[in-house]
């Protein structure tokens, strides 16, 4: 019996997800009497990997550090650790979800509802366009040969990410304002 993509792909994404915040953690560890050692490279590469999360995270913390300051130390470690594993194990539901849908009718998986499906279609078009905004503050560059090992997937995968949205949803968005109906959504059976 073959394990079906929508639950192996979630789950092997979480347990990847959930080792690399562990060796996140164990480098903190190891760097912690330097001055500033800077966000671990392990959970450059778990954003890189689920970018989609990046951007809502990043605003998520923002709105907390301005307007509740005393609720911000409840994000941090295991609460928030937990919040991001269960985000990784939705958004890569979600992806198997679109990859199952795209083989059986060349469509992403979407809302049936055409202003529904126009919105979804426009907010992940437009996480995808924000990134070449916000991708040179998430990313530090390399300063030793070491450092190219990470900075290499830590630039691609973000950009491998926008162009699927963009081309994916772009093309969903274009298909809905084109057809008089839009009311095809992608059955699973």
């Amino acid at each position: 019996m073959r394990p079906k993509l929508r639950y192996a792909l979630p789950l092997l994404q979480v347990l990847l997800a959930v080792a690399l915040l562990v060796w996140g953690e164990r480098w903190e560890r190891a760097h912690m009497r330097q001055d500033m050692p800077g966000v671990p490279p392990a959970f450059n590469l778990l954003i890189a990997i689920s970018f989609p999360l990046a951007v809502p995270r990043t605003l998520v913390i923002r709105y907390f550090f301005l307007h509740r300051p005393l609720l911000l130390p409840y994000l941090w470690g295991r609460w928030g650790d937990i919040a991001l594993v269960a985000a990784i194990g939705m958004l890569w539901y979600w992806v198997s979800l679109n990859i199952e849908s795209w083989h059986q009718s060349r469509r992403v998986f979407m809302f049936s509802w055409k202003p529904l499906r126009l919105a979804g279609d426009t907010i992940a078009v437009g996480v995808g366009a924000i990134w070449p905004f916000i991708g040179r503050y998430q990313v530090s560059a390399p300063f030793s040969w070491t450092d190219w090992l990470w900075f290499v997937p830590c630039l691609g995968l973000p950009f491998l990410w926008s162009a699927a949205l963009i081309l994916l949803f772009g093309r969903d968005f274009a298909q809905c304002l084109l057809t008089p109906e839009a009311s095809y959504t992608a059955r699973l059976a």
